[in-house]
């Protein structure tokens, strides 16, 4: 029990006004913290103290106010298929809708004075209106209720008005002051306006249905000797299932028998499918090729690293952008503004000029106004980007790097596996007294740096394995472990300070020590090449106005020797996990900051930059703390993560410009601003028109990301 952070689903929301209101209503429950609604993917984000929160009265105050709270878990595949249904549901009414509204356009515009023409008007008004514009009165009333406004207020408004006007009129014998039309193909619109909306949206995730599609629903389970078919979601770990030829991996696993070759280029990029035999790892979503595979199950649906990547997918999409604040802060008041400028259109109309069209121009306004294209700006360009870096192997965990991308002045870089291949050799192994190789060994193995790696391949194992107490890896420093009584050590310069007292040798390689709390054992050198594409990026960073600085834990030495290869010329070598933290902050001050690194060393420091960047080969836990995770290439990958950045940033821009644009014009004729100079009128229909399809530019721009290539 305690604090936690939860993803769940918010169905009803049909603008970026409903988020609004949502939020406004979990932000005054007790319990929720740091709440973010998203009406582009559906999504209530929110840390929760389990302990204060009343589950059930949020559901039922949300429910209130028209929404549907989802606490259970949905599956990307479950939302997905949920989306799906509701257009086909609303692509079912619209049709049935088109039944009512043609013939009430065709006799409205006719301007028919005769009985039959008025009550047919009636009828398909009404049928429009109070049927098929149900739930846009009935979430216009919620939030009537509660005090609040959404964009529904005022299209339910702008029908009332004018369908409850023209009965009065038609009651006082005003035949020449009847929009029964109006009052139905208001709604009309709105509806042809809000299901293009949602297949455009629809479309939006084509990348994130693509990844979904990676994953089987079934798989060949072994069991007692029998074969069946068995859902994934039922498999456990450990069990044992048969890939067959030409079959999608169902799981992540490791080969127990077989032989065959896997195309895993939806996690690598590489063309050239992977050779797997037994004790090779498979992953869940990669395509196997010619033969079978007897495979162990070791993880499944979402903690395997096709559901991984999903997983983050969606939870990006739920993110904002810093850019964002601008438009919620407008769309806030949008509405209420509207409201008001509506009441003072028709006020002055009527009461300064006389003009019987004034309500006609009050119902316009209400009408054309659009809110959804302000609120929908930023979050479709977010779900677009999202989706495009998961199809090119850029995992993007957080929407504000996105945008701070385009504004950073510095980028601080790992040494080791970030500018070096990751992959050192031992070069030499110099015993100050005895031999201990198999004490050394065993210490060794245990630890997960690069180091041990490489000093394991040149060690021999040991014909009786040597047994380690009480093993202890402390980041920045090395591992320490209790050998037949006595506690030794293996890491830097500094550890060996530490513990023993003692000045560290002086070595001009990277190097390690072995040693326990009163004398030195071994010294151990390594040689680390410098990464092929480090150059690349070196010169791409200057390009784009980025100091690349060199923040490393290695020798101070060896950190200078590889800055001077690549042309850096700030850097700091000899740097524990805080000292990091604190470099990273210390340009912050200056600028915006990126941080590269891939160990868990660099966790702490990646958390705390304004953009944190980790490899593929990176630990878990610096995947975790990153905001941005290179799966294929690596390094490259960089100059694609700045070319997404940018098609966003634009893509984002060019929205909002459409969506500040539309309003700023159309709101002014739709007000009859121009009907005096130029005769510029708008009917309450035109009006509706104009509306549902002010949003769908915005996604039509957004899908146009989806056509732009991040390689050159």
């Amino acid at each position: 029990m305690g604090k936690q952070r939860v993803n769940w689903a918010l169905s009803g929301m049909t603008c970026a006004g409903c988020a609004h209101s949502a939020h406004t209503i979990a932000q005054a429950t007790p319990g929720i913290l740091d709440v973010q609604v998203r009406y582009a993917s559906g999504s209530f984000k929110a840390t929760i103290d389990e302990e204060v929160l009343d589950l059930k009265a949020l559901s039922k105050n949300l429910q209130a106010a028209g929404y549907g709270l989802t606490t259970s878990y949905l599956s990307p595949q479950e939302r997905i298929a949920a989306q799906q249904n509701s257009l086909k549901r609303k692509q079912g009414e619209l049709l049935l809708a088109t039944v009512f509204a043609l013939p009430l356009l065709v006799v409205g515009m006719m301007h028919l004075h005769e009985r039959w023409a008025i009550g047919l008007q009636i009828f398909l008004a009404i049928g429009v209106s109070g049927y098929f514009g149900r739930f846009i009165h009935k979430k216009a009333f919620q939030l009537a209720l509660r005090a609040s406004t959404n964009m529904d207020t005022l299209v339910s408004l702008g029908s009332l008005v004018a369908l409850f006007y023209s009965l009065v009129s038609l009651a006082l014998g005003h035949h020449d002051q009847l929009y029964f039309e109006s009052a139905g193909l208001i709604i009309y619109f709105i509806l042809i306006g809000k299901y293009l909306e949602d297949r455009g949206k629809l479309s939006n995730s084509t990348a994130l249905s693509e990844l979904v599609a990676l994953q089987p629903q079934e798989a060949l389970l072994i069991e007692d000797g029998k074969e069946r078919r068995v859902s994934v979601e039922t498999l456990e770990l450990d069990q044992v299932i048969r890939i067959q030829p030409a079959e999608r991996v169902p799981v992540d696993g490791i080969v127990l028998e077989g032989h065959s070759t896997i195309d895993e280029s939806t996690f690598t990029g590489e063309p050239i499918p992977v050779e797997k035999f037994k004790g090779t790892k498979v992953f869940a979503g990669t395509l196997n090729g010619d033969g079978g595979l007897i495979v162990m199950t070791t993880h499944t649906g979402r903690s395997s690293a096709l559901g991984g990547i999903i997983d983050a997918v969606v939870d990006a999409q739920g993110t904002a952008a810093p850019i964002e604040a601008l438009t919620d802060r407008i769309s806030k008041i949008f509405v209420p503004a509207i409201l008001i400028l509506s009441l003072f259109t028709g006020l002055v109309w009527h009461f300064g000029f006389h003009n019987p069209k004034a309500l006609v121009f009050a119902i316009d306004v209400l009408v054309i106004a659009c809110p959804c294209a302000l609120g929908l700006a930023t979050p479709l360009a977010v779900v677009a980007a999202t989706g495009i870096g998961s199809k090119n192997g850029l995992l993007i965990k957080n929407a504000a790097a996105l945008q701070i991308a385009q504004e950073l002045k510095f980028a601080i870089l790992d040494k080791t596996g970030t500018l070096t291949i990751g992959r050192p050799i031992t070069t030499s192994l110099q015993w100050q007294a005895e031999t201990m190789e198999d004490l050394l060994y065993a210490l060794n193995e245990k630890g997960t740096h690069p180091l041990n790696s490489a000093l394991l391949n040149h060690l021999e194992v040991p014909a009786s394995p040597v047994q380690v107490k009480r093993f202890k890896a402390i980041p920045g420093k090395g591992v320490q472990g209790k050998i037949e009584g006595v506690q030794w050590y293996l890491g830097s310069g500094r550890f060996f300070q530490e513990t023993t007292g003692q000045q560290p040798p002086t070595v001009a390689q990277t190097h390690t020590l072995l040693f326990n709390e009163q004398s030195l054992a071994a010294i151990i050198c390594f040689e680390d090449r410098i990464h092929p594409d480090a150059p690349a990026l070196i010169k791409m960073l200057h390009d784009r106005g980025i100091e690349p600085i060199i923040a490393s834990g290695d020798i101070s030495a060896s950190v200078a020797e590889t800055a001077s290869a690549l042309g850096i010329t700030t850097f700091k070598g000899e740097m524990q996990p805080s000292d990091k933290t604190d470099f990273v902050k210390s340009y912050q001050a200056k600028g915006r900051t990126l941080m590269i690194g891939d160990g868990i060393n660099d966790s702490i420091a990646l958390n705390a930059a304004d953009i944190g960047v980790s490899m593929a080969h990176g630990t878990a836990v610096a995947q975790e703390s990153a905001d941005v995770v290179l799966t294929r290439e690596g390094l490259p990958q960089l100059a694609q993560y700045f070319k997404l950045s940018s098609i966003t940033m634009s893509t984002i821009k060019g929205n909002l410009y459409w969506a500040f644009g539309y309003n700023l014009v159309a709101i002014p004729v739709a007000a009859g601003l121009f009907s005096g100079a130029y005769g510029l009128e708008l009917t309450p229909m035109m009006a509706s028109i104009a509306m549902s399809f002010s949003s769908l530019g915005v996604v039509a721009n957004s899908l146009r990301m989806h056509r732009k290539p991040l390689s050159k």
